[in-house]
């Protein structure tokens, strides 16, 4: 049996991704599954099979830092960011 230490809470900075004219804040893990769900019977749904898996399986905050990691490069890997200063963050 071991011992696994919760770290600081996980506190995700919020998301804008835009589908269509439709903007929407993603300000959670709960609110990345699904946003995930929703595009199901969408191509781009199909292809995040894995992240969705990895995003309802994050439980201590490493794991969910870390989903929220992949959540946010897979919506810039599609072209879904729409967040105004997040290129100005870039390094």
């Amino acid at each position: 049996m071991t011992n696994i230490i919760e770290g600081p809470a996980f506190r995700p900075e919020p998301l804008h991704v835009l589908i269509g004219q439709e903007d929407i804040t993603i300000d959670s893990l709960d609110g990345a599954i699904g946003f995930i769900r929703s595009l199901r019977n969408d191509r781009l749904g199909r292809f995040a099979e894995m992240l969705l898996t990895q995003l309802e399986s994050a439980r201590i905050p490493q794991q969910k830092s870390d989903a929220w990691v992949a959540f946010a490069t897979w919506t810039e890997a599609c072209h879904l960011r729409n967040d105004a200063h997040h290129w100005s963050r870039a390094a």
